[in-house]
């Protein structure tokens, strides 16, 4: 009887893949085998990880107070003609794309070490004067979450507003006893979209992976860089971690406090919770910080599964796609979907010079196979790919268009970014003194890096090639 009320299920659910769900074919094929080849577990986990994430329904409340904060934003922008930035075809596609403009007037600074970054976001911490704004993918509470934790009681003390963000999957071993400490301290601390129970959990796969800082609205921090202790290389599986942020100051500095917010208010019941920040506007969205910074270009662009389009993917497509001469890439899971994988082969077989850079050796095994799985359609394309340092990671996530523009966030080159995570990145946009930064970066991690050759790729084992397979398979089940 179970057995039948399971089988019925498997074709229950394999009909609204075919005829209503709207993912991409790829997708829908690779649920379709998983549900008939293996149909307990594959009926399990399209139950706990695919489910259409746009299906979700939010309350009237929950609609009108994003909707309130976004109306402000919109306006509050409009308002600053003196931030916008110079003209830019790519600029102005992203913003139509977006909604967000690149602004000017930023002190932008790429950090490309671990420890120079988290340094950096305590010393910023420590000038806090109103407030500080935290969210991190994942925090851990070893010595470094600890130590940042512990100033941020102490600024707590000195009666700055401290809110603290998490997102419950990416930091679902945070203990509670840790927790009420901040907030017996009088932190306001807030996971993302709580999951209670994996197995009941309908929203398990939809994760907020942005990484953000923000103090007195002046000074942001976005990036690949987690919270914990490797991400300042203080760990025993890696020689070294090789992670990306970007520190701003300026006008951008404003769109990552208003992507934070947006976050914030994501899931309130109660309504007019976004009036507080309007209200004191001039405390959240400080307009003279323009005043102290240099003259660079800076846009964020950020998205997420609930959104109608694929802001972050559409937005990577479209520099991509506009290249001339160069594209080069750092991501430490590159699981592209068709459409990306065709459009970097597509630009390396006409004559555009790509890079990308992967890592050499994986946190996790199926990451690291699904990366490899890929490696021989670009290299017949015509696309140099290289493996950093073996004994280190890289987790940075960066890239670079024709040398003149840039991108660092929290987004890698891969399904899950595009398609089911909350994501932020910063388009920064030459002639920049942050892009040559970062140019310089990649040409010092190519140096530690070994170039995959085809003749490499043909020696490999019987046990890699499955595994690839393997991973390749399930990718698109994400």
């Amino acid at each position: 009887m179970l057995s039948l009320f399971i089988e019925g299920l498997t074709i229950l659910f394999a009909s609204y893949l075919i005829f209503f769900d709207q993912r991409n074919a790829t997708s829908k094929f690779a649920w379709l085998l998983a549900m008939l080849m293996i149909p307990y577990f594959g009926l399990l986990l399209f139950l706990l990880l695919g489910r259409n994430q746009q299906k979700r329904r939010f309350s009237p409340v929950q609609k009108k107070n994003q909707q309130q904060l976004t109306r402000y934003l919109t306006h509050f922008f409009a308002q600053q003609e003196q931030w916008l930035g110079k003209e830019n075809v790519l600029s102005s596609e992203l913003y139509h794309l977006s909604g967000n403009a690149a602004l000017r007037g930023n002190a932008l600074e790429s950090l490309a070490d671990g420890e120079e970054a988290y340094q950096r976001i305590l010393s910023d911490i420590r000038d806090a004067t109103h407030h500080v704004h935290l969210f991190y993918f994942i925090y851990k509470a070893d010595d470094t979450g600890k130590e940042l934790a512990q100033l941020l009681m102490e600024k707590a003390a000195e009666g700055v507003e401290v809110r603290f963000m998490y997102d419950s999957v990416g930091s679902i071993k945070l203990p509670f006893d840790w927790l009420k400490q901040l907030v017996a301290a009088g932190i306001d601390v807030r996971p993302y979209d709580l999951v209670n129970s994996p197995l009941l959990s309908t929203r398990l796969n939809w994760r907020n992976h942005r990484k953000m800082v923000i103090v007195d609205g002046k000074v942001a921090h976005i990036g690949g860089m987690n919270l914990g202790n490797e991400y300042r290389s203080l760990t025993e599986k890696f020689t070294y971690w090789r992670d990306t942020n970007l520190r701003i100051e300026g006008p951008a500095a404003l769109e990552v406090q208003g992507v934070f917010l947006h976050d914030w208010l994501y899931f309130e019941q109660e309504p007019e919770v976004a009036s507080p920040f309007i209200d004191q506007a001039a405390l959240y969205f400080p307009t003279e910080a323009i005043e102290k910074a240099d003259d660079e270009n800076c846009q964020i662009i950020f998205g997420g599964p609930y959104d109608k389009e694929r802001m972050i993917h559409d937005a990577f497509m479209d520099v991509i796609g506009k290249a001339t001469t160069s594209i080069k890439i750092a991501s430490p899971y590159f699981v592209p979907d068709e459409e990306s994988m065709a459009t970097l082969r597509r630009a390396a077989r006409s004559g555009i010079k790509v890079e990308l850079m992967i890592p050499g050796k994986g946190d996790r095994a199926l990451s690291y196979f699904g990366n490899t799985s890929f490696i021989d359609r670009l290299l017949e394309a015509g696309i140099n790919v290289y493996f950093y340092d073996k004994e280190a990671f890289l987790h940075g996530k960066y890239m670079i268009i024709d040398d003149t523009i840039a991108t660092i966030g929290s987004t890698n080159f891969d399904v899950r970014s595009f398609y089911l995570n909350h994501e932020i990145s910063a388009f920064i946009y030459g002639p920049s003194k942050t892009v040559v930064e970062i140019i310089n970066q990649f040409k010092e991690d190519l140096l530690k890096s070994e170039q995959v050759t085809q003749k490499q790729r043909a020696t490999r084992s019987i046990s890699q090639r499955i595994k690839e397979r393997l991973s390749a398979f399930f990718a698109p089940l994400l």
